[in-house]
């Protein structure tokens, strides 16, 4: 497994390499077992991400990792657009989407509730406050937060298409 030490060197060296090649670091996910270590990074730009995109990451990435020594075992590195659900994790991520459905998971429960769903209505000194469906407002501190993504209602996007086949 990788240890905390090269965590941090894994995120130092992905901001690195993918904000110096123009594009924005959105997550990084560590998985896999002692024998196969999976990192996954995700990568956003205005426009969104080609292919080209992430096959220019992957190779800065790997050839910095093994130069490094970063990463004991064996690995596979994955890179990819964080997708349509994408993971929220810095004030800035919550400040762009102000005004969209986010799918909340709390550290603790707050208010009896761990998991919230709502629309981000304001962002203020990494405060969070959404508002849910059935008007019920929420607020908390971004390191409260233990996971957030944009949640995307597919019943309302694919309301009104009828039967196209």
């Amino acid at each position: 497994m990788v240890s905390i030490d090269a965590d941090s060197q894994i995120w130092t060296i992905a901001q690195e390499v993918v904000s110096g090649l123009g594009f924005e670091l959105v997550d990084i996910e560590l998985t896999g077992s002692r024998s196969q270590q999976v990192i996954r990074v995700y990568i956003e730009k205005p426009g969104g991400i080609l292919l080209s995109d992430c096959v220019a990451v992957s190779r800065e990435l790997g050839e910095l990792f093994e130069d490094k020594n970063v990463i004991e075992n064996s690995y596979r590195l994955e890179v990819s657009s964080p997708g349509i659900e994408r993971p929220l994790r810095k004030a800035q991520d919550f400040e762009r989407y102000v005004g969209h459905r986010v799918r909340i998971r709390l550290k603790s429960k707050q208010e009896g509730k761990r998991r919230i769903v709502g629309k981000i209505v304001e962002v203020d000194d990494n405060m969070i406050r959404i508002i849910s469906k059935n008007g019920q407002k929420a607020s908390f501190s971004l390191a409260d937060i233990a996971k957030a993504n944009l949640d995307v209602d597919w019943g309302k996007e694919f309301q009104g298409m009828g039967n196209t086949v």
